[in-house]
């Protein structure tokens, strides 16, 4: 282990120490261009960071409503998913009764389909408008629970015909 003191023209300088050295080795004139460079540059510095905090503000008081009436929105949405999880499932119709709340629906948004139950589920065909007939569907899946296996569907312009077996409810 080295015991010896450092001399002087060993010893580390610190860059603090070498900036005050740089500090007093200029002249008084040079001193204060620096001091009046580093105020310009300090308020420079202010003056944009002052810009960006008004900007972000601004950009997070316009968000904040949208964000409110999301989380509401999610909040509704949260209650009514443990509303409906406390209730007991819906027992979805099978056999005949579902054949026939199958037609209830398609007559009630009038269309003009023929539903028949058959070995795969029910076999619909017919025409109707393409909007109602991805209204029925969503809705037969949703009350009845009726799945598409298979479907093929050819849009005519707002008309389109459909041919589509759809299976009954999954037994648990």
């Amino acid at each position: 282990m080295n015991t010896t003191k450092p001399s002087a023209g060993n010893i580390a300088i610190g860059p603090i120490t070498r900036i005050v050295t740089a500090w007093q080795g200029i002249s008084p004139r040079e001193r204060r261009l620096v001091t009046i460079a580093g105020a310009v540059v300090a308020v420079g510095l202010t003056l944009s960071l002052l810009d960006w905090t008004r900007h972000e503000r601004g950009r997070l008081d316009r968000s904040l409503p949208r964000s409110a009436a999301q989380l509401e929105l999610v909040q509704e949405s949260a209650t009514e998913v443990a509303r409906l999880r406390t209730q007991p499932p819906l027992q979805a119709p099978t056999g005949p009764a579902l054949l026939e709340a199958a037609q209830a629906a398609a007559k009630s948004r009038g269309l003009g389909l023929t539903l028949q139950a058959g070995g795969e589920g029910l076999h619909a065909k017919g025409q109707a408008p393409f909007d109602e007939l991805v209204t029925w569907l969503a809705a037969v899946q949703r009350d009845q629970g009726l799945r598409v296996l298979r479907m093929e569907i050819q849009q005519q312009g707002p008309q389109a015909s459909i041919d589509a077996v759809l299976a009954g409810p999954a037994t648990p």
